[in-house]
């Protein structure tokens, strides 16, 4: 009736008389395992010390461990965690600012700017695509051309740092005689140094938010080589600013070199990429000429007085006024007599007042309020008949296309990141300009010329012809004017 009882198992048995228990199979197997791996790794005792009671020593080299780990697994394909990844641009960061920031990096290719990246990449793509034509890149001086420089004001170790931030970092490299800088730039930078040192006037700290002077722009007046000072203030306001503000201004005045000097108030304390503070009141002069800055385009003639442009400090003016006489030159060429002109992202009007001849009416337009009393100014020099062909329109360029349905030319000089998508689309097969039939593009940003060129080619555009200038020398850089037709 009743099934007899088996027989008690082994390790049951030895836990019955109170023997210790043998180990299992998996239990061995582990144990093993962490031998080999202790042994593999080193002394094991050395190793449990260094737990135990970590040194500096030790934790150096967990860390020096924790770097090579992640540069295998970089070097590998192997995936890296967010912690990694950071640390690693961390290093990378530093590495490259140790790497260049003793070096000029306006002029990483002042020995040849026609070797530059961007120049052979721009020959490259237009020869391609012109077939017929060979791509004319046009280089001029290569020292003294800037005649307008945003510099950033630091402070240092060893004081003020003024110059401008090494490729990819936020670290000044110090440019007091830039050979790039027209030389009155150059004096320029001089005497705002010596004038800080004197008065106490501290570069901006990004790590502390704190400081009094976060850039310099400076922009010369060519024909008597005087210098419209702006300086960028870290404080809301005059009052703000404080003694140090005016004790500069004071210094500064008395010297012959100035045209204006101005203040732009930037009190931003966290980290922001923009030079400028661009509320209305942020800007104001405080010593010097009363009217704005003025330039003729000398290189660029016309049957007619040439306008005297309008570059106050809080509007956009070319880097290398020279230059772009050449560009402006090279368009008039494909301008027909009587065209009814629309220009996009038109500034103060550089091209378009220098197109008066030849237009039945030319409309600008820009985003930035303050350019239309720029173009106004400057129209008021022409003559009657030729003033009433021009007109100005404030508003960004995706806001404007309307105006392109009654015209038979387009200009658009855009920023480097090329033409608004509403400009494109407006271009292409159903849109707005249809009736369109030539482009003619300014660009500063080759990549983005690049890719509105290859929109606009499978729409139905054909590059008839393109030349590039050489407007920045030293730097990897390639203003292009690129003519479309359909």
């Amino acid at each position: 009736k009743h099934r007899p009882l088996a027989p008690p198992r082994p390790r049951l048995a030895l836990l019955l008389r109170g023997m210790p228990l043998p180990p299992t199979p998996e239990k061995k197997r582990r144990k093993a395992n962490e031998g080999a791996k202790k042994a593999k790794q080193g002394n094991g005792d050395v190793e449990k010390a260094q737990k135990d009671a970590p040194t500096s020593a030790a934790k150096g080299g967990k860390k020096k461990r924790r770097k090579e780990k992640a540069g295998k697994a970089a070097n590998t394909g192997e995936e890296l965690s967010t912690t990694q990844e950071r640390n690693a641009r961390k290093r990378a960061s530093k590495k490259r600012a140790r790497e260049v920031v003793s070096a000029d990096p306006s002029m990483l290719y002042a020995a040849n700017p026609l070797l530059a990246p961007t120049v052979l990449a721009a020959r490259r793509f237009f020869e391609g695509a012109l077939w017929s034509e060979s791509f004319e890149v046009h280089l001029g001086p290569v020292q003294g051309w800037r005649t307008e420089a945003k510099l950033a004001v630091r402070a240092g170790k060893e004081g003020l740092q003024i110059g401008l931030f090494a490729p990819g970092t936020h670290e000044v490299c110090c440019i007091d005689t830039c050979p790039a800088h027209h030389p009155a730039i150059n004096r320029a930078v001089a005497k705002v140094r010596k004038a800080c040192e004197d008065l106490g006037v501290s570069g901006y700290s990004e790590h502390t938010g704190k400081g009094d002077l976060r850039y310099l722009k400076l922009d010369v007046e060519r024909a008597t080589g005087k210098v419209q000072l702006t300086l960028v203030w870290h404080a809301a306001s005059e009052e703000a600013a404080g003694a140090r503000l005016k004790a500069l201004v004071q210094r500064l005045s008395t010297m012959p070199l100035w045209h204006s000097i101005w203040a732009n108030f930037h009190p931003a304390v966290s980290y922001v990429s923009r030079i400028f503070a661009f509320e209305s009141d942020a800007w104001k002069p405080l010593w010097g000429a009363k009217e704005m800055l003025r330039e003729r385009l000398k290189g660029c003639l016309v049957p007619y007085d040439a306008p005297r442009l309008c570059f106050p400090p809080y509007v956009f003016r070319q880097a290398n006024l020279c230059a772009f006489e050449k560009i402006v030159a090279s368009l008039r060429r494909f301008v027909a007599p009587g065209s009814r002109v629309v220009e996009l992202y038109g500034g103060v009007g550089t091209i378009g007042l220098h197109l008066a001849d030849l237009v039945e009416s030319l409309v600008c337009s820009d985003e930035n309020p303050h350019n239309e009393v720029c173009f106004c100014t400057s129209t008021a020099d022409l003559p009657t008949k030729l003033r009433r062909r021009l007109s100005y329109r404030r508003g960004a360029a995706a806001t404007q296309i309307g105006s392109l349905s009654l015209a038979d030319v387009l200009i658009v000089d855009p920023p480097r990141k090329g033409l608004d998508e509403e400009v494109v689309a407006a271009l292409l097969p159903g849109g707005v300009a249809a009736q369109l039939r030539l482009v003619l593009y300014v660009s500063c940003g080759f990549p983005a010329l690049q890719r509105d060129v290859g929109r606009l080619q499978e729409g139905g555009w054909t590059v008839t012809h393109a030349e590039g200038f050489v407007l920045f020398p030293g730097a990897d850089h390639l203003e292009t004017f690129c003519v479309l037709e359909r």
